[in-house]
């Protein structure tokens, strides 16, 4: 009696810790990528801060076409726009589904004189082909990145 007690109650925390990593862990990506959600973002960024030819070109390439691909020209348009000194803050992502989501922050010019913190997230998807993080420049994901 003693060992089937025993037993019963092996295999039930035997389950229960299977059951629980597994949990833990749903909803994650199972391709295994070079470089984290975070060393894309922090990569972008500084390739638009660059703001050359060869620079936009690279930051170009780590845009996601999976739901639209943005026209270069487009692209470049852009982010010549943005500031030449911003300088990103990225903070810890994770992971929703197939969708990374990493929040970043960063100072920009106030109306009202002085700075503002801007917080906000960047989505990126899963290139299944190349097995790399790529930004979703157009926000296509962004509804799937909510956590329900």
């Amino acid at each position: 009696m003693k060992k089937k007690l025993s037993l019963s109650i092996s295999i039930i925390l035997l389950l229960a810790v299977i059951g629980g990593y597994a949990y833990q862990y749903k909803g994650t990506v199972k391709i295994q990528t070079a470089e984290s959600p975070e060393e894309i973002v922090e990569k972008f960024y500084s390739y638009v801060s660059d703001g050359g030819p060869t620079s936009l070109a690279e930051a170009y390439r780590l845009l996601s076409t999976k739901n639209y691909k943005v026209p270069e020209e487009r692209f470049k348009a852009i982010v010549l726009n943005y500031p030449s000194d911003l300088k990103v803050n990225v903070i810890d992502g994770h992971i929703v589904e197939n969708v990374a989501i990493v929040p970043i922050e960063y100072e920009t010019a106030s109306a009202f004189g002085g700075v503002f913190t801007v917080k906000t997230e960047i989505n990126l998807d899963i290139d299944e082909k190349t097995k790399s993080w790529k930004i979703d420049f157009t926000g296509e994901t962004y509804d799937r990145g909510e956590e329900t």
